[in-house]
């Protein structure tokens, strides 16, 4: 029979999964639901809610067995209650593996997962408001940061739409969405990273980078910072996605992959001189236009791009590597992250006269108020608002002198 456990909550206040022992002859230990099971849900192991007593968690075991043995044997096994909520999680997160992209899809399983942990209902039918506030301070317990917290709650709250229901959630019950504030990478702070990556490629003599060719990871940073493209866009992008003759990079999804939303499949322009350089990789190393601009070493997307651009950063002295209490080593410095590249060409542009929604077309954001928040940005800042705003205080300059 699978194995049955009570979530409780230790002394320090943090919850914990504790077996009950269910073998023959023995006595369970005194515990109160609710009653989970551990099962496999989209190829990652969850907690599956197995109601508030220990005689329905023993009938959910009992049909989860069943069907794990059914399964096994080829047959088809039809849930008793298609509403059932470990079942419409496993669909829910089949469709989203089906048409969304990679990241989105690991970021509805991460928040499915903290939902079951703090849900102890069985059906969807039964989920309420109380169970969503919980779900809330769940997520706070879990010392997430507040954009998590939201972007998780935002996550469940979706896929109970897709069940059908919005368990009487009301406006003021959801977290507080925070706002952060546009970064971009200072003049400085881009030349010191393009120096860092010119250089190290021509001294390094190690294996890891025998594939390696000098300039390669400025090429990456470059691509990066003038194409405003997410990590997941440049992994995917092929050369039979670089218009040379116009220089234009079109983001489009592949066989593997799907682009973030409908709206993120786009053509961005790039600079020639970056362009020039993508076309010469491609003819001095005989690519073919299928072939990645920046594959890993077997030839598939990779997926720690960012990794590459972190390990610039910390020897452009940008970043730097200390040594934690817990004995992982973590990077302090400033941010380095694929956003914060998107952030910065945003600002160029708006900086260097872009219309708005001509930004909008090459970053691939539908929202008009997204841009303005940037746009907002590079005004306030101009020499002339600055004047402007100086001037309707001008005659109390000296009053009091």
């Amino acid at each position: 029979m699978a194995s049955i456990y009570a979530r409780q909550k230790n002394e320090e206040g943090k919850w914990r999964y504790l077996r009950v022992n269910i073998g023959r002859g023995r006595r369970p230990a005194d515990l109160t639901g609710p009653f989970y099971l551990r099962t496999s849900i989209d190829g990652r192991m969850q907690w599956v809610p197995a109601g508030d007593t220990l005689e329905d968690a023993r009938d959910e075991a009992k049909k989860h067995e069943a069907t794990v043995k059914a399964e096994a044997r080829g047959l088809a096994v039809e849930a008793q209650s298609t509403n059932r909520l470990s079942a419409k999680i496993a669909a829910f997160l089949a469709e989203t593996k089906a048409n969304k992209a990679r990241k989105t899809h690991l970021a509805y399983a991460n928040a499915m997962r903290y939902f079951v942990q703090s849900c102890k209902r069985t059906n969807v039918e039964d989920i309420k408001r109380e169970d969503m506030l919980s779900f809330k301070t769940h997520l706070r317990d879990e010392d997430l940061s507040e954009t998590s917290v939201y972007n998780n709650f935002l996550y469940t709250m979706i896929f109970l739409k897709w069940c059908g229901t919005h368990a009487g959630v009301k406006k003021n019950d959801w977290p507080a969405k925070p706002e952060r504030e546009p970064e971009e990478y200072s003049d400085e702070e881009i030349e010191k990273l393009l120096v860092a990556a010119d250089t190290e490629n021509i001294k390094t003599k190690s294996p890891r980078h025998k594939r390696s060719h000098q300039g390669e990871e400025r090429l990456l940073l470059n691509s990066f910072l003038c194409s405003a493209m997410r990590s997941g866009e440049l992994e995917h992008l092929t050369y039979g996605d670089v218009d040379f003759k116009n220089s234009v990079w079109t983001v489009q999804p592949k066989m593997d992959w799907k682009t973030k939303t409908r709206g993120s499949q786009r053509d961005v322009p790039i600079p020639a001189w970056l362009t020039k350089r993508i076309h010469q990789r491609m003819t001095d190393g005989n690519h073919q236009r299928a072939d990645l601009i920046f594959p890993s070493r077997d030839g598939k997307p990779d997926r720690k791009l960012l990794n590459v651009v972190k390990r610039v950063a910390v020897r452009a002295g940008l970043l730097k590597v200390v040594k934690h209490d817990n004995g992982k080593r973590i990077l302090v410095g400033i941010r380095v992250d694929d956003h914060k590249f998107r952030s910065t060409a945003i600002t160029r542009w708006l900086r260097d006269g872009v219309a708005p929604q001509d930004v909008m077309a090459w970053v691939g954001h539908k929202k008009l108020d997204t841009i303005l928040r940037y746009a907002a940005k590079v005004n306030v800042r101009k020499l002339e608002t600055r004047k402007r705003a100086e001037r309707t205080f001008a005659q109390f300059a000296n009053v009091g002198d």
